[in-house]
């Protein structure tokens, strides 16, 4: 008689560890979408650059629109409020 076969397969560490990188990367991006918008104005001007702006600017405007970044801005409000501090 066989011993019970294995047949799910195990995902590497670094694939397990890419993917968490990767969804928080995406879900930091959905909730505070100026994050990625600031991320890429620190690069020097280069045409790849400015076709990714212009798709962040997009994306943070579809963002903005339907509330998905709700959270971000009462948490950012609040933390202005608490240390008596202006806004940017």
């Amino acid at each position: 008689m066989e011993g019970p076969r294995v047949t799910a397969r195990t995902a590497s560490p670094v694939k397990s560890a890419a993917t968490v990188i990767y969804a928080t990367l995406l879900l930091l991006v959905l909730t505070i979408p100026q994050s990625l918008v600031n991320w890429l104005q620190g690069f020097n001007p280069n045409p790849a650059q400015q076709v990714l702006l212009v798709g962040a600017q997009s994306l943070r405007s579809a963002i903005k629109m339907t509330g998905m970044d709700a959270v971000f801005v009462a948490a950012r409000s609040s933390f202005l409020r608490l240390t008596n501090k202006d806004v940017d």
